[in-house]
């Protein structure tokens, strides 16, 4: 039977930037608003180290729905970063009004590596 690739303890496990056969797996699990919201916080197009991109949840959807045409529901979208957090891929700042969310340094290889390795696997590397 094969491992949850997506199960909290396996994400933080995989959080050391060495396992990239993980990323490949979970790359072929993640859905594409998943990889955009990913892109978002890790590839802003800035040189290293000023490539990480924190964003307060309000900003956030106002930019996937205008600039990125991206149709989904305020709740939807809080629900998929949610659970971004919950496998350690984002982390969201507690007690921020309105809700902060931010790109955990030390899985910034790692979540590269799922990121290029999703549009490869799809194809869509053009895109990156």
């Amino acid at each position: 039977m094969t491992e949850n690739i997506l199960s909290e303890q396996n994400i933080t496990q995989y959080g050391d930037n060495t396992n990239f056969e993980d990323a490949i797996m979970l790359a072929e699990r993640l859905d594409f608003l998943d990889i955009q919201l990913l892109r978002k916080f890790y590839m802003n197009g800035k040189e290293h180290p000023f490539d990480l991109q924190p964003y307060c949840f309000p900003l956030l959807y106002n930019e996937m729905k205008v600039s990125h045409k991206i149709k989904i529901g305020s709740e939807a979208l809080r629900k998929r970063l949610d659970n971004l957090v919950r496998f350690s891929l984002l982390e969201k700042i507690k007690h921020s009004n309105p809700t902060n969310y931010c790109p955990v340094v030390d899985k910034n290889h790692f979540v590269r590596a799922v990121i290029t390795k999703f549009f490869v696997i799809n194809g869509l590397t053009k895109f990156l």
